[in-house]
């Protein structure tokens, strides 16, 4: 395999994790230091399984402090000997370097890369063309895997059927539209919506895949080489959509 690695900017090091008192605060303890300090959580995702009493977390100095309350980034977090990353503007990087670099065969095809691309009443990811069409991508990141599946979201989201239903709209004027699920870590072998925390979401991806919205999930190994966090990218998995009856 090529090497499909992506180097996260930063000198990481370690920290034991005390509480979240909030969404994106977090109370930690750097390692070698008895002393408390406070780190900022790109990523309002709940990750109740992940943030527990003396998790080992991933951290970095911010790569700028204009502005800053917070001495710390948190990247990620060991759980089960695995390293999970969980700040939520990694799994856009991640896609942005598959699709420019051809590691998506699905999305091989594209001359163009946009990002950020308004439609409608939401901000999409990504817009690919080449010269016979358009395609619009949006990006979702995943964290929570309960034996080896994967499940999307961990906590509910209006704002993620909302982006479905624009897929929807889009693949209706013949564009062609994809949610792509970028799970930050490698261990799952299957993905599914997660029905029992959101199920408004879970029964929209359904109607989006049934309209012609794909649906794509691909795995992602975070390792730490040379004081930095790496990103391998990794394999796809398969889907399994269906409720259960």
């Amino acid at each position: 395999m090529l090497n499909r690695e992506i180097v996260v900017d930063g000198k990481v090091r370690y920290a034991t994790f005390i509480n979240r008192p909030n969404r994106f605060l977090v109370n930690l303890k750097p390692e070698g230091s008895d002393r408390v300090e406070k780190a900022f959580l790109h990523d309002p995702g709940r990750m109740k399984e992940l943030l527990i009493p003396n998790a080992q977390l991933i951290i970095r100095e911010p790569l700028s402090n204009k502005d800053r309350k917070t001495k710390w980034d948190i990247l990620a977090v060991e759980f089960e000997n695995k390293i999970v990353t969980i700040n939520s503007s990694l799994p856009n990087r991640v896609a942005k370097q598959a699709i420019k670099n051809k590691w998506i065969n699905e999305l091989a095809d594209y001359i163009e890369i946009k990002a950020e691309v308004n439609y409608g009443n939401s901000r999409l990811d990504f817009l690919l063309t080449n010269d016979k069409e358009n395609c619009y991508v949006e990006v979702k990141g995943v964290t929570l895997v309960k034996g080896k599946k994967a499940l999307f979201p961990d906590a509910p989201t209006k704002r993620g059927a909302r982006h479905l239903r624009e897929l929807i709209d889009i693949k209706s004027t013949g564009s062609r539209a994809i949610v792509l699920f970028i799970c930050m870590r490698d261990d799952p072998i299957v993905f599914s919506p997660n029905e029992v925390t959101d199920s408004e979401f879970s029964d929209q991806l359904r109607d989006a895949l049934s309209k012609g919205v794909e649906v794509l999930v691909y795995t992602v190994k975070p390792i730490i080489k040379n004081e930095k966090l790496v990103l391998q990218f990794k394999n796809k998995i398969a889907l399994e959509i269906e409720k259960d009856q």
